[in-house]
């Protein structure tokens, strides 16, 4: 099928605090979107709404919206406050259902207010009854100082549903990440809960969600225009679950939660994919002459202390292989939180299982000292490991340590790949990348600061995760050239898909696309870590 009649669930239009110059806005911007991504439908929300005040936003999305109708507005709301600033809850509800307001949205952090009964009650009564799904949202846009995640308050959602069981509620926010567990106790206690796909950027979280609760209680969306619906559309065509729970998810699982105030739904005419790289994200359906290789993946099993499902060797290589992933660059999961040596032990044993597939690095950590890392990479090499990995950021080790220069000398005497999730400041990967000429460096999130550095270097290279905004991948592409930019999944962390999507979208030639997610990763695997 070309599509799957997706229909995203959480979209916002209009000039919000952090828009940049000629940033993707409008209302036109996002039906161009959608047009390309082949989504049929999208839920709207104003910026005004979000970040001022509900009432401004609430009256003028009703314009953006009106004469297109594949846009369906939603509102926020107050759940308190004075008498003037919002109509009474049974006035509130016969406005939305007069212009058609398919659902409703609550910002708790962002508008000061609590879940809490003596708060909401009053409010929210009439509209559970009417059974208007209302999304949930923890995330203070004022406040915004990087990426907020698990802001969701679980035991006050909880309670919620719990007060109003006929309520469709659906839990939305950047990203949630180590409060998995929370949101599965959730699941079990509350029916009427619900995730939207945004925030889910977990590995086969999709199907792990299916399997145990089904899959109507996942919603599309994709938090645009922070983020680009590549972001969430990819892996969900490509999930390992049945059409029918993935139309389900696409679209009919709002559908049917916004049928209380009688929507119409709009046959589209969706163009044409650009190229068979968005075929292949539209659809999930690839040709088996697309393959990919990856610079950045993470192994360990249960090594990790949020829960990452499905993440036994076996069933890693079995998604790779059902996506194409031909080759992967990965490490441990054990060294970023805790003891180095099992982790490299088991990237060591899944190398000797699938050395056609893994080329395993060893994972240092600085605070040890240089004979022991001296030690601990050695005996990597001797059990087949062909690069480095860094990961001071998360060990709490400065970036720019002076024994960050060991794994540097090291991967320069062998010509190894050293791959660091961040190399601290530029005038540091200035200097080691210029004293080190035999090293491979590949830095392991994408980071515009090194773009003029990158460009200089034949020996510093970028890993594309995370592509996060809608032209993310286009604006690094021009940043440092396609012969730089390293597809990287970051997997068991995140879907191989999410990391795929960016790339597969991307309004580049479909060459530079061949380059980014593998040609550019088996050319630098040619000249270094060779073993």
């Amino acid at each position: 099928m070309d599509h799957w009649n997706a229909f995203d669930a959480c979209c916002t239009v209009g000039r919000h605090l952090k828009l940049q110059q000629d940033g993707l806005h409008s209302a036109g911007d996002l039906l161009a979107e959608m047009d390309h991504y082949g989504i049929t439908e999208a839920l709207v929300l104003d910026s005004l709404a979000r970040e001022t005040h509900p009432e401004e936003g609430n009256a003028r999305i009703i314009d953006v919206v009106r004469g297109k109708p594949r846009l369906h507005p939603a509102w926020s709301a107050l759940p308190h406050g004075p008498a003037d600033e919002q109509p009474p809850p049974d006035e509130f509800l016969r406005q939305m259902r007069r212009n058609k307001v398919a659902a409703l949205f609550l910002f708790p952090r962002q508008y000061r207010f609590t879940l809490d009964p003596w708060c909401i009650d009053d409010f929210i009564a009439p509209i559970a009854d009417a059974r208007v799904p209302v999304f949930i949202n923890y995330v203070e846009v004022s406040g915004w100082t990087g990426w907020q995640q698990d802001a969701t308050d679980w035991p006050a959602v909880v309670a919620l549903c719990k007060r109003f069981p006929a309520l469709p509620v659906i839990v939305s926010e950047f990203r949630i990440r180590q409060s998995q567990r929370l949101a599965y106790k959730a699941f079990d206690a509350c029916e009427n809960l619900h995730v939207e796909l945004s925030a889910w950027w977990l590995h086969r979280g999709i199907e792990f969600v299916t399997e145990r609760w089904g899959a109507r209680r996942l919603v599309f969306g994709s938090n645009w225009p922070n983020c680009g619906q590549h972001m969430t559309l990819a892996p969900l065509t490509t999930a390992d679950v049945s059409d029918d729970d993935k139309r389900l998810i696409a679209g009919d699982n709002l559908r049917r939660l916004i049928a209380w105030c009688e929507p119409e739904h709009p046959r589209a005419t969706i163009p044409p994919p650009a190229d068979e790289f968005v075929q292949f994200g539209r659809t999930g359906l690839r040709p088996a002459s697309m393959v990919f290789h990856d610079c950045h993946g993470h192994l360990g099993g249960k090594a990790c202390h949020y829960h990452l499902p499905g993440c036994s060797l076996d069933g890693i290589v079995a998604d790779v292989d059902r996506l194409g992933d031909r080759k992967v660059c990965v490490f441990s999961f054990d060294g970023v939180f805790s003891d180095e040596q099992p982790g490299n032990d088991y990237v060591a044993e899944a190398v000797r299982r699938y050395p056609d597939r893994f080329v395993g690095f060893t994972l240092l950590n600085p605070h040890r000292g240089k004979d022991a890392m001296l030690r601990e990479v050695d005996r990597g090499a001797r059990m087949g490991l062909r690069g480095i990995k860094l990961i001071p950021h998360y060990q709490g080790y400065p970036e720019d340590g002076p024994l960050i220069e060991v794994a540097c000398r090291y991967a320069d005497d062998h010509r190894q790949i050293i791959l660091n999730h961040h190399w601290g400041p530029p005038e540091h990967v200035e200097r080691l990348t210029a004293k080190y000429q035999n090293t491979c460096f590949i830095e392991g999130h994408a980071n515009a600061a090194y773009a003029e550095i990158i460009r200089r270097r034949d020996n510093l290279f970028m890993c594309s995760c995370p592509l996060i905004g809608p032209r993310a991948c286009e604006e690094m592409v021009a940043l440092i050239g396609p012969d730089k930019l390293l597809f990287g999944s970051d997997l068991q962390d995140l879907p191989i898909a999410w990391g795929l999507g960016p790339i597969l979208f991307a309004r580049i030639p479909a060459e530079q696309k061949r380059m980014v997610l593998g040609g550019n990763l088996l050319r630098i695997l040619e000249r270094y870590s060779r073993g």
